[in-house]
């Protein structure tokens, strides 16, 4: 298989058992592991794409963003990963971490819709408009290439795991 049918194929087993269990059991978190890596990288794309820098935050993959700043860095996506640990440092400075997002949530009904003002009021405004700032600096495109071009080196890793997962 080619790279990008690779990370094609992969991006659909992430979310299927059992590569959906190095999500689960905290294995994602190695960053030493390429199937981590592209799962991390795929992951942050995928939500900030459906649901903005923002969410993704406090939603279940910012769980792992130093991981992600990590994983970008490994992948040699290194103004990206300052961008988004300048997201972070941002946001931590403006107690918009993943744990108060989420505590904020606590309180609402399982399935429940609502937007991020909606939840949280007026009062992360300011930090969200410089976070908006930075985010819109972050080249998804960059990203996407180096990704693919780390899945090729590490291709009999990528064609291992889609064939142990089918």
């Amino acid at each position: 298989m080619n790279p990008n049918d690779l990370i094609e194929q992969y991006s659909i087993m992430i979310y299927e058992p059992p590569l959906i269990h190095l999500r689960e059991d905290g294995t994602i978190r190695d960053v030493s592991n390429p199937l981590s890596v592209i799962m991390l990288i795929i992951d942050f794309d995928s939500e900030v794409s459906m649901n903005g820098i923002n969410n993704f935050i406090g939603n279940s993959t910012g769980r792992f963003a130093h991981e992600i700043v990590r994983a970008l860095q490994i992948i040699g996506c290194d103004p990206e990963a300052a961008r988004l640990q300048q997201i972070l440092d941002i946001a931590e400075t403006a107690g918009m971490t993943h744990e108060a997002i989420q505590q904020e949530r606590s309180g609402l009904g399982p399935f429940a819709v609502t937007s991020f003002s909606e939840l949280h009021g007026d009062k992360w405004d300011a930090a969200c408009a410089e976070i908006d700032t930075i985010e819109s600096e972050i080249d998804y495109s960059k990203i996407s290439r180096h990704a693919t071009k780390f899945v090729a080196t590490h291709a009999d890793v990528f064609e291992a795991a889609i064939g142990h997962a089918s």
